[in-house]
């Protein structure tokens, strides 16, 4: 079985919208991110009413926008930042990625990048729409999407990995 989809700009920054909160950690820290706002917000109309020195003013309004940084655009810079990386270390601005489902492995070609994946290390499998995560032991996950199937479909791909692990 093979999945194959050619990765561009517009498709890695998509991918800062789809799935940022989907550990504990994450959500604690989106949730200690909006109290920093609360709180910088909270201190700007505090010292909009009874004063405050430069230096109360300028921690306050550091906080907030810091907090607007992380909540909504720091993944964004992130994902632009790999990509920029991934373009520069390939030497071209749109690749392929190839999954290809074997019997003792799973290979992923990235343009000229080849990594090897056990079976044994998928730690689980999540689907969303059209895309599929395969979580792997490092922490790492595999992203492929129904429709880019070009040997082989998702149903009999997710049988032979059920299969496999155990």
């Amino acid at each position: 079985m093979k999945n194959e989809y050619k990765i561009t700009k517009k498709l890695m920054m998509s991918w800062a919208k789809e799935y940022h909160l989907h550990r504990a950690a994450d959500i604690i820290l989106f949730v200690l991110w909006c109290v920093v706002a609360v709180i910088g917000l909270g201190l700007i109309i505090l010292y909009s009413f009874i004063g405050g020195e430069w230096i109360d003013w300028y921690l306050s309004i550091m906080f907030l926008f810091l907090s607007i940084y992380k909540l909504f655009f720091s993944r964004f810079v992130v994902w632009s930042k790999r990509y920029k990386l991934f373009s520069t270390t390939y030497g071209v601005t749109e690749w392929i990625r190839t999954t290809e489902f074997f019997e003792d492995e799973i290979v992923l070609t990235d343009h000229t990048s080849v990594s090897k994946v056990k079976y044994s290390n998928i730690k689980e499998i999540k689907e969303k729409n059209n895309i599929i995560f395969i979580f792997i032991n490092n922490n790492m996950a595999l992203r492929l999407y129904k429709d880019a199937f070009i040997e082989g479909s998702w149903e009999e791909c997710k049988d032979k990995i059920i299969s496999m692990r155990k």
